[in-house]
């Protein structure tokens, strides 16, 4: 019954928002660090060192970033805490996260660094070639990448979010007995 009081009393909400607002501008600044150091994962012949470095550091500190969410909301409910509870304070990270990324992608993209977005456009068609027909649909799409970077980065933080939160929510979960 205790349990059950503390558990409505407190939400994960705000403690989610505040780790998804820190983990958004981390990768905001992460992408600016690795542009400035030239760092790119998407470019053909870029050493695998590199490319298992930004994989960590992004989505490491994602996984991290859930898991403090959901142990510090155990913590909060006194040292338990149900895998649907878990679960949720995770995922609303991940959907919160997903959302100001895409955001601040589009901040990035937009207005802080225009020609990284070009670097991208130049990197797609050096991979088109010759093929005219590739290179007049990347031409199509340059006018809209921005909000494709910035859709396609909330949606694959939140799923991958989804996932992430299932298996931290079982190993975190702790039931009163």
């Amino acid at each position: 019954m205790e349990q059950q009081i503390l558990q409505e009393e407190k939400k994960p909400n705000a403690l989610a928002f505040q780790v998804a607002i820190a983990f958004a501008f981390y990768t905001l600044a992460l992408i600016f660090i690795m542009n400035l150091l030239g760092v790119s994962a998407q470019v053909e012949g870029t050493p695998i060192w590199q490319k298992v470095i930004s994989v960590i550091l992004s989505y490491g500190t994602f996984i991290l970033a859930i898991y403090y969410a959901q142990n510090k909301h155990k913590n909060e409910l006194g040292g338990f805490i149900t895998y649907g509870r878990a679960f949720s304070a995770g995922f609303k990270v991940a959907a919160y996260s997903g959302l100001f990324i895409g955001l601040l992608m589009m901040l990035y993209y937009g207005v802080i660094d225009k020609g990284a977005l070009q670097n991208i456009l130049d990197i797609q068609i050096k991979a088109a070639g010759d093929n005219e027909q590739t290179l007049k649909g990347v031409n199509m799409m340059s006018k809209y990448m921005i909000y494709m970077i910035a859709f396609g980065s909330a949606i694959t933080y939140t799923l991958i979010g989804l996932v992430i939160s299932l298996i931290t929510a079982a190993v975190i979960k702790k039931d009163r007995v």
